[in-house]
C-alpha cells in the first residue's frame, strides 16, 4: 500500500522519538476500534490494519521491529504491510513480549508505551519479570508524529472523501419508503466498497423531525433496530468509509417526501453555523477554538449547543474530539469533521449535518463535493 519511502519515514520517526525520549525499546499496542488516538499509533507505525484482538509490536533503536499476534492471519497482515517483517504468534502475548525483550538483552532501561491502554496484567508481568525496566508514557510524542501527514496519507484521505460522496449519491438514487435502515446502509456501503473501501462505520436513524415533538432519535448503528423508512420521515446518516486505513465522514439528513418547515429551518441554521466556524480552520489555530466558535454561533442563533460537534480523523476515525479545552494546534494535512449538534430545550436530538475538511497551508479544503442543499427522495 505505502511506498518504501513512506515506510522509511515512519521507521525513522520512531527511532528519532526513541533517541529524544532515551528509550531502549518501544512497545505499541493496537486493536481494530475507531478511536482513540492511542490505539491508532500501532496501525500507523506498522502500516497494518487490525481486524480483531490486541496486537503489539516492539521497536528497537537499531534492529528490526518484532510483531506479536495471535494468528497466522494477523501475522500475514502485519508482514504484508512491510514494516514489521518478524512476527511471533502467541496466545499469551505478554509472555511473548517478555521473551523478545530477554532475547534482545533488554531487562532494564526505559520502555516507552501508551500507559493508558497497557493492560494491567501486562504491566504487572513486566514489573515482576523485569524490575529494572522503567515504563514511560510516550502517547503524546507518538501522536505528534502521526499529525504530520505525508503527501501519500493526504492522497488516501482525499480519495476516502470521494467514497463518502459515492455512498450519499447511492442513497439519493436508490432509497425509497418501505426500505429498512439496514437496506439504506447496504446501499451506501455497497457504493463505497465498490470504490475500494476496506470498512464502513455507518450510523443512521429515521423518524419525523419537529422542533416541538421530535421523533428523529440520535443516530445509531443500523443493525440495532429493524426500522422501516416511512413517507414524511427524515433519514439522518453518518456515512463513514475507511480507505486503506484512513477515514473521512459525511453527515447528512434527507427528507422522505417534501421536507417540513422545521426541517428546512434547522438545515439552514446548521449550514450557517458550519459556514461561520470555517474561519477557525487554519494551521496554528487551536482545536478548542473551533468548539468555542460553534457554541457561540449556535447560541447566537437561539439554539442549544450539544456534543459531539466534530472530531479529527485520519488513521483513527476519532483521533481527538473537538472540545473547548483542546489546545492542540491544527496542522496542514489534518482532517477535521464538523457536525454541530444543535438542539432546543424541547428536543434532545436534532438533524445531523456536516462533512470533512482538510487543513491546508492557508486554510481548508472541503473533501466532499456533494451539495450542501437539503435533498429529498420521493415514493
Amino acid at each position: 500500500m505505502f511506498s518504501d519511502g513512506e515506510k522509511k519515514r515512519r521507521v525513522e520517526a520512531v527511532r528519532g522519538l526513541m533517541q529524544v525520549e532515551k528509550l531502549d525499546v518501544l512497545l505499541t499496542i493496537g486493536n481494530g476500534c475507531v478511536g482513540t488516538n492511542a490505539y491508532g499509533c500501532f496501525r500507523f507505525l506498522t502500516a497494518a490494519n487490525v481486524y480483531y484482538g490486541l496486537q503489539s509490536a516492539l521497536f528497537f533503536p537499531c534492529s528490526n521491529p518484532v510483531g506479536i499476534v495471535d494468528s497466522e492471519i494477523s501475522c500475514g497482515e502485519l508482514k504484508n504491510a512491510g514494516i514489521v517483517t518478524e512476527c511471533r504468534i502467541s496466545t499469551t502475548p505478554i509472555q511473548a513480549i517478555i521473551d523478545v525483550l530477554k532475547e534482545s538483552e533488554i531487562t532494564s532501561g526505559r520502555l516507552g508505551t501508551s500507559l493508558d491502554i497497557l493492560p494491567q496484567s501486562w504491566r504487572m508481568a513486566l514489573e515482576r519479570e523485569m524490575p529494572g525496566l522503567v515504563l514511560c508514557d510516550v502517547s503524546e510524542p507518538l501522536f505528534r508524529i502521526r499529525n504530520h501527514h505525508s503527501p501519500e496519507e493526504v492522497a488516501l484521505i482525499r480519495q476516502c472523501g470521494k467514497l463518502a460522496d459515492a455512498g450519499y449519491a447511492e442513497v439519493l438514487k436508490n432509497v425509497k419508503p418501505g426500505m429498512t435502515e439496514q437496506q439504506v446502509a447496504a446501499e451506501l456501503e455497497h457504493a463505497t466498497q465498490e470504490m475500494g473501501a476496506d470498512y464502513n462505520f455507518t450510523l443512521i436513524s429515521t423518524g419525523r423531525f419537529s422542533l416541538e415533538d421530535n421523533q428523529l432519535p440520535c443516530i445509531r448503528a443500523a443493525t440495532m433496530f429493524d426500522c422501516v423508512v416511512a413517507h414524511g420521515d427524515c433519514i439522518s446518516m453518518e456515512i463513514t468509509p475507511r480507505y486503506n486505513g484512513y477515514w473521512t465522514q459525511l453527515v447528512r439528513t434527507i427528507s422522505v417526501g417534501e421536507p417540513n418547515e422545521d426541517f428546512i429551518k434547522m438545515h439552514e441554521v446548521s449550514c450557517r453555523i458550519i459556514k461561520g466556524a470555517l474561519e477557525e480552520l487554519k494551521p496554528g489555530n487551536r482545536i478548542g477554538n473551533i468548539a468555542t466558535k460553534l457554541k457561540q454561533l449556535t447560541e447566537e442563533a437561539g439554539y442549544v449547543f450539544s456534543y459531539p460537534c466534530g472530531h479529527i480523523c485520519a488513521i483513527d476515525l476519532n483521533e481527538e474530539r473537538i472540545t473547548p479545552d483542546n489546545d492542540r494546534p491544527l496542522e496542514e494535512g489534518m482532517a477535521v469533521i464538523l457536525h454541530p449538534s444543535i438542539i432546543t430545550p424541547k428536543i434532545s436530538s436534532g438533524i445531523f449535518w456536516g462533512q470533512t475538511y482538510l487543513i491546508t497551508k492557508t486554510g481548508y479544503e472541503c473533501l466532499m463535493s456533494c451539495s450542501d442543499d437539503l435533498m429529498s427522495i420521493q415514493a
